[in-house]
């Protein structure tokens, strides 16, 4: 298993992936701004290649405080293989390596192996927080 950085020419399959996954993918999610991500932090968004396939990705942010880990996903053919955790060991080390003390994923509450993934891993549920969001304008 290879990980390496996304490449916009992986998008469609990413896409496929996660719908695959099913990844809820939200309006932020298409071409261009993915696009505009990888201006940002491309090193953060990483893919789990096997076999000439991608079989895991995720995608992480840094906003110079702390790290974010925004999308998490894996083949469900190639689940329980260590892929998960490969990427997110990769992805700590390298929002480590940015200065991040702290990374936050964030995981819808109806999805519990997602929640039972990062539990294992050491990450805490903030029952007293509440995730709001806007979509802007252009």
């Amino acid at each position: 298993m290879l990980i390496r950085e996304f490449r916009i020419e992986d998008y469609t399959r990413v896409v496929t992936l996660g719908k695959e996954a099913r990844l809820v993918l939200r309006l932020g999610d298409e071409l261009d701004d993915i696009k505009l991500k990888l201006q940002r932090d491309p090193d953060l968004f990483l893919i789990s290649e096997g076999e000439h396939e991608i079989v895991g990705v995720v995608m992480g942010a840094w906003d110079g405080r702390r790290g974010w880990i925004n999308h998490l996903a894996v083949k469900p053919a190639h689940l329980r293989r260590g892929i998960a955790n490969a990427l997110i060991d990769e992805l700590e080390k390298r929002l480590t390596a940015k200065g991040a003390r702290k990374v936050t994923a964030q995981v819808y509450q109806g999805n519990r192996n997602s929640l039972e993934f990062f539990k294992a891993r050491g990450y805490e549920i903030h029952s007293d927080l509440i995730m709001i969001g806007k979509h802007l304008k252009n």
